[in-house]
């Protein structure tokens, strides 16, 4: 049986957690050496997920699921409660917050990054436009309990390495069970909802397969923010057409998608003190750091130096 394990959020770093807006730098600056591979990817489980609840987490990839118990979650403002075999990919540019949980919770938390797990998956070729769609509309997928149990086998053996301090391959080893980890859920959704990668794409909507194209774009194009006119003319659709594809289909319109994703990308810049904030302005293509910080604040409510000083 999968029980929680020991939390690893010291008490000295406890501290660190209870702000507005947190990231991958404050997870894994708060958590033991031995439950992460780098700055990239920190595992960690209920115990931990309850010291960061009443924050929001933003700008760092969270894979989540869920074995026993129950928790509730506020994804972008919508509450919902995670039920056993209930797995959660949230994208960076999407807010999470962890609430109440049974006592009894048992579950294991990824948070990682795009670029970690396009390292970890270079050369594998994976059907990533259509779920990106997917948990963009539906971040929570109810697997069924064989499913389940492989994706925590995997997770199982990511914790087992990462554990092993004194191993001279420790990173790599992780890093191996995490690309299992990504190989196994890509299987799951092939079987789920391409059995048959022609006739799924065949069987997609229009609108569904405008949705994906734009979050593909978005996704090749940023640090760049391109106005919905570039989209558009690249997806062969009025500007208009796409805003409204894409607000009925998601929820969000076409601009406040590449502004949250934008955002999320700013916030990693940002947890790095090397990185200057001019520095960040630049790489985000703003005209200016005056700008820059008028957006930032538009979104997280801080400026970007009120939010360096608020997670330091």
């Amino acid at each position: 049986m999968w029980i929680c394990q020991n939390a690893t959020f010291t008490n000295r770093n406890y501290a660190k957690l209870f702000m507005r807006h947190i990231g991958l730098q404050q997870i894994a600056d708060s958590a033991d050496d031995s439950r992460k591979a780098g700055d990239q990817l920190v595992l960690m489980d209920a115990d931990d997920m309850a010291r960061l609840a009443g924050s929001d987490i933003v700008g760092c990839r969270i894979l989540f699921l869920l074995r026993e118990g129950w928790m509730d979650v506020m994804i972008n403002g919508h509450n919902t409660r995670l039920e056993p075999d209930d797995f959660m990919d949230v994208l960076e540019g999407t807010r999470i917050r962890f609430g109440d949980m049974a006592p009894y919770t048992s579950a294991i938390c990824i948070a990682t990054t795009r670029k970690m797990i396009m390292d970890v998956m270079q050369n594998t070729a994976t059907r990533i436009q259509n779920y990106i769609l997917k948990i963009l509309t539906e971040p929570v997928l109810h697997l069924d309990a064989s499913e389940a149990a492989t994706l925590a086998g995997q997770a199982g053996l990511m914790l087992s390495a990462s554990a092993d301090m004194r191993h001279l391959y420790r990173e790599e080893l992780v890093k191996v069970y995490f690309k299992a980890f990504m190989l196994e859920l890509n299987n799951m959704l092939v079987s789920k909802y391409e059995s048959d990668a022609e006739e799924y794409t065949a069987g997609l909507k229009k609108r569904d397969m405008l949705i994906a194209g734009f979050m593909d774009l978005v996704l090749k194009n940023l640090p760049e923010r391109k106005p919905i006119s570039f989209y558009a003319k690249e997806l062969c659709v009025t500007p208009k057409h796409l805003s409204r594809i894409v607000k009925a289909g998601t929820g969000k319109s076409p601009h406040e998608i590449v502004a949250g994703e934008s955002v999320a990308l700013a916030i990693q810049l940002l947890q790095n003190d090397d990185v200057l904030i001019q520095d960040v302005s630049d790489i985000l293509h703003f005209s200016d750091q005056a700008a820059f910080s008028k957006f930032f604040r538009k979104y997280t409510g801080l400026s970007p130096v009120e939010y360096r000083k608020k997670n330091k």
